[in-house]
């Protein structure tokens, strides 16, 4: 190892020389030994730092779907209330079925007036109900306007039109057709029970008759 005295032997050049080699390994070794520690936190902290930023834009992105799941909900709703301002509720068929028998016979002969089973559709059901009535094609013809305005919602199938058997004053034409009544079952408007809470009997509806066609 070079001594003391022989590196102040040396010109000044040389010592600045081994003096910076020397500055230089000191502080490498400060700097790895000290900040080694340092150094492996930063380095856990950065990765800590991407998974959260990670996180947060995963949950920015469901907080996104959670708001259009909301809105879209909001828009069912809203959809099933004005549809449901269309539909009578079971209860109310009866008074519904009687109304478009009213509507066929102040304009028409009602020869048959025959409700049938219930036919369930998605959330609500609709109640089939056989016509046949007589009357003038002008008539006939306004009934129908009337069904196509009708504040209710009801369908018009199986239609058929011939001329009347028996012409007699204003009635030129027999006309039978499948008219069907839609409703929202009582249930459907009912909220749902609590998780745990036993569900309670229910009375069983009786069958939906109209009053009696009036000949």
């Amino acid at each position: 190892m070079m001594k003391l005295k022989d590196l102040q032997a040396k010109p000044w050049y040389y010592q600045l020389a081994v003096f910076s080699v020397g500055g230089l390994l000191v502080c490498a070794a400060f700097y790895y030994f000290i900040t080694s520690n340092t150094r492996v936190e930063t380095s856990v902290l950065d990765e800590q730092i991407t998974k959260l930023q990670q996180d947060n834009a995963a949950a920015q992105v469901a907080s996104q779907r959670i708001n259009e799941f909301r809105a879209a909900y909001t828009r069912s709703q809203a959809e099933y209330e004005d549809l449901k301002a269309l539909l009578p509720e079971q209860r109310e068929l009866t008074s519904v079925l009687q109304g478009l028998q009213d509507r066929a016979q102040g304009r028409l002969s009602v020869r048959r007036f025959s409700p049938k089973e219930d036919v369930q559709q998605d959330f609500y059901f609709g109640k089939p109900i056989e016509v046949a009535v007589s009357g003038s094609y002008n008539n006939v013809g306004a009934f129908f306007a009337q069904m196509a305005a009708f504040q209710r919602i009801v369908s018009i199938s199986d239609f058929q039109i011939r001329q009347a058997t028996q012409q007699g004053t204003g009635q030129t034409i027999d006309t039978q057709f499948l008219l069907t009544a839609y409703y929202v079952p009582t249930e459907s408007l009912q909220p749902a029970a609590p998780p745990g809470t036993a569900a309670t009997a229910k009375p069983i509806t009786p069958p939906i008759t109209p009053a009696p066609a009036k000949n």
